[in-house]
């Protein structure tokens, strides 16, 4: 997935593998996961689209814990997803910013993604574009080209101020192994994805195997991750059909499932290089074979149109929680 850059004996070698020492990859993604992608985060994004506004009616659809929507709301305004409205005396309500707005193509692209993978019979949500009239499913597809992301025909060109300075301190996070049950009330595709990939580790070690490393040791190498952590985040997507483990290859590769994940994680990328990487660092440019820069964009698989949360209704294939 990257332009070769130089040799070390025979074979190619990806500039965008291998961190220099004491520094790490600049990733829009990962910096997206952190604001949006804890699982009960993303659910009070999406009841946002279903159209909650107060706290009463979060708790009241999402069965969630009270001191849990409060911390959650609190995190969604500070990162300016939600901002609250509303006169002195009046129950407050919270509305999506453009800023929260903007997370609809993930939502799609995870729902895309979700269905096609993890959803059994009919999928929870029927969707209809407005502007053409038809009902539709989304597609992650280059923007300039109109050609489906693929994983395996995109390569990464990075800039010059790519790898930035290792953080002196890492979050920690602690996850129990995937059971692929969701948190929600409603059968959400999208949150199934999450209910995988949505937690730090998971994430930063599917990425890295788009960037190409596949061996336990690069892993440990990049990421500085404990070899127990690792070994569970492993076994997570193992189990859930992510990936496969070849000895004849080596190490562990993306199955189709997880190359399929490729298209929600690079919209990931582009909102976080408008709303949260830091001013002036720049992020890696996918190319494809013509060498052409292309951008990935979410759109209705009817008409080709980019798809927007004002120009999407849907049918729910369930009865909604009151």
């Amino acid at each position: 997935m990257s332009v070769p850059r130089t040799l070390r004996g025979d074979e190619p070698v990806r500039e965008d593998k291998y961190p220099p020492k004491g520094y790490v990859r600049h990733s829009a993604e990962s910096e997206t996961i952190e604001v949006l992608a804890d699982t009960w985060t993303y659910l009070i994004i999406r009841e946002a689209f279903f159209g909650a506004r107060r706290f009463a009616e979060f708790q009241r659809k999402l069965a969630i814990p009270r001191a849990t929507l409060s911390n959650r709301l609190v995190h969604l305004e500070k990162n300016k997803i939600l901002r609250r409205v509303g006169k002195t005396g009046e129950h407050k309500q919270y509305r999506l910013t453009e800023r929260g707005i903007d997370v609809y193509p993930i939502t799609l692209g995870m729902m895309w993604f979700g269905d096609k993978w993890m959803c059994e019979g009919t999928p929870p949500l029927a969707l209809f574009h407005k502007t053409c009239r038809s009902w539709f499913s989304a597609k992650v597809v280059w923007r300039e080209t109109g050609q489906p992301v693929d994983a395996k025909k995109i390569f990464i060109r990075i800039p010059k101020d790519y790898w930035i300075p290792r953080p002196k301190k890492t979050i920690r996070q602690r996850r129990a192994t995937w059971s692929g049950d969701v948190q929600g009330r409603r059968p959400c595709s999208a949150e199934r994805m999450l209910s995988v990939v949505g937690d730090r580790w998971t994430f930063l070690v599917l990425q890295e195997l788009f960037h190409g490393n596949h061996r336990f040791d690069e892993f440990i190498h990049n990421l500085e991750i404990a070899p127990g952590i690792l070994s569970g985040r492993l076994s997570n997507l193992h189990r859930a059909g992510f990936i496969e483990k070849s000895d004849e290859r080596g190490g562990y590769h993306l199955t189709q499932m997880g190359l399929d994940s490729y298209g929600p994680m690079i919209l990931m990328k582009v909102w976080g290089e408008r709303w949260v990487v830091r001013e002036n660092q720049r992020n890696f440019d996918c190319v494809d074979p013509e060498g052409r820069v292309v951008n990935p964009v979410a759109v209705c698989s009817s008409c080709g149109g980019l798809l927007n949360a004002h120009d999407v209704s849907y049918v729910c294939n369930y009865t909604p929680p009151t």
